[in-house]
């Protein structure tokens, strides 16, 4: 079978040469609306693939992000030293760095977003959940970072209506999403990476030759001191989203794709130490168990006392992270909304934003809102992806087992479901949520480290139920394989 991939509109026909200035009106006519349509009911050509850069530029503002700040923050208060935080860091860029280059690779590897890869390899229902998984991940995300931003901003100076500007926030913030990935990337490479950069490596600076060795001894004593797992818990459930397939098919594929290992390990290195660790000496230097208060004080440290300083670059970091959590969302979302006949991705970016700002009203304070986030999002959807990676690059070593990806399934042409990848992702993401006690009724408690937990077992399920039908004769209709 020889593996094609679909013509884009900016694309010319083998052996066709347009006239220059025809090539350059069509370009600058199709660049934008198919930009915006963003590839999402196909696969994205080689031609569209953005160079190594680029790609780490967008990675990096979705990880260099000033919202992990709460991680460093809560650590100090919860009794750990700046030694136990930075080696907690380390081993959750370590445990993320992994996962993702499955993760990315299979973006990478296919050109397709998270939600249409998972036709193909999870069947009709199979799709359906990890679009509703999809939904529910980004827009958990999006929600608590314009909570994040509002209760940074009134910490800073008194904000009137604080509902309705949280409510307006939340509709302002989708206009990067609604232009597609070009307006995602464009916006992190020119904007949000250099301005975090350049103020956060300051602050840490700063920080470290004003904190005296002493204040930084005097750790708060707490009657249960926070174990290390649920710090690294909650870094990884900050910055392991599942859809890095959403961004990663735009990164090259082939022998190309090796550099996106470096991308990936740079980007939460750095977004593992900075933040954290300034979060951590904000927290030193302020001796203010509510983060909120302490903010007025981080900016009169870091930004010479100018709030309005302070409110625009924190702003423009959270506004690239919030491209990638609506990214999220809207994906999953498309992916079902599609087969309605006129339907555009644009339609979906604003009802999504609309749905977001409605659920504003009802969120509940930072912390919570926080520790509900990182829950969820790292032992819900990318089980899924590790489940997809093992298909992809696994079960063609192991059983000779692989799937058609070479473009997108329409949903007439998908299998009713990939059983054994059903059952694996609902046994991974039930074990995920059980351990981070998002289920009280059955328990409470934060236990082990939720997200390797509900990977680690949704690998091991999936594993173990290819193994158990490798050798049917009607083994692809278990495996919910496509007719393409």
């Amino acid at each position: 079978m020889t593996v094609q991939t679909p013509i884009s509109p900016r694309q010319t026909l083998p052996n066709e040469t347009p006239p220059a200035f025809a090539d350059g009106v069509e370009t600058i006519l199709s660049v934008t609306e198919a930009d915006i349509a963003d590839y999402t009911e196909s696969v994205v050509p080689q031609s569209k693939r953005r160079s190594n850069f680029r790609m780490l530029a967008q990675f990096l503002s979705m990880q260099a992000v000033f919202g992990t700040v709460l991680v460093g923050y809560g650590a100090r208060f919860q009794g750990l030293t700046l030694a136990e935080l930075t080696v907690a860091m380390l081993i959750a860029a370590a445990v993320m760095s992994l996962y993702c280059i499955g993760s990315a690779n299979a973006g990478a590897v296919t050109g397709q977003t998270h939600s249409v890869m998972a036709r193909s390899i999870f069947g009709t229902l199979g799709s359906g959940l990890v679009s509703l998984l999809l939904i529910v991940n980004g827009m958990a995300f999006y929600l608590f970072t314009v909570k994040f931003i509002i209760d940074i901003a009134g910490g800073l100076m008194t904000l009137p209506a604080v509902g309705a500007i949280t409510a307006l926030l939340a509709i302002v913030m989708i206009v990067n999403t609604y232009f597609g990935f070009e307006g995602v990337q464009r916006f992190a490479q020119f904007v949000a990476v250099p301005v975090i950069l350049v103020w956060g490596i300051f602050a840490t600076i700063l920080a470290f030759t004003t904190v005296s060795s002493s204040v930084l001894a005097a750790v708060p004593h707490v009657d249960s001191k926070t174990g290390m797992l649920m710090v690294i818990g909650s870094m990884v459930g900050l910055s392991t989203w599942g859809n890095e397939p959403d961004f990663f098919r735009y990164a090259k594929a082939g022998r190309a794709a090796w550099w996106n290992i470096p991308t990936i390990v740079i980007s939460y290195l750095v977004g593992a130490l900075l933040f954290p660790i300034m979060g951590y000496m904000i927290a030193a230097l302020s001796n203010q168990p509510d983060f909120g208060p302490s903010i007025s004080y981080f900016v009169n440290f870091t930004m010479f006392g100018s709030a309005l300083l302070g409110i625009i670059v924190i702003v423009i970091n959270q506004w690239a992270v919030q491209d990638g959590n609506l990214y999220i969302a809207v994906n999953g979302a498309q992916n079902v909304l599609s087969g309605i006949r006129g339907w555009k991705r644009q339609y979906t970016v604003v009802g999504l934003g609309l749905i977001a700002s409605v659920l504003t009203f009802y969120l509940p304070n930072l912390q919570d809102t926080f520790n509900l986030t990182t829950s969820i999002g790292s032992t819900t959807v990318p089980v899924a992806s590790t489940i997809m990676a093992i298909d992809l690059f696994l079960l063609p070593w192991l059983f000779g087992i692989k799937r058609p990806m070479f473009r997108v399934a329409n949903w007439s042409e998908l299998g009713i479901a990939n059983w054994p990848g059903v059952i694996a992702l609902a046994a991974g993401t039930l074990v995920g949520v059980y351990t981070a006690g998002l289920i009280p009724v059955l328990n409470s408690d934060y236990i082990g480290f939720p997200a390797l937990q509900s990977w680690l077992t949704g690998a091991v399920v999936y594993l173990i139920g290819v193994t158990l039908v490798h050798k049917r004769a009607n083994v692809k209709a278990l495996l919910g394989f496509s007719s393409i």
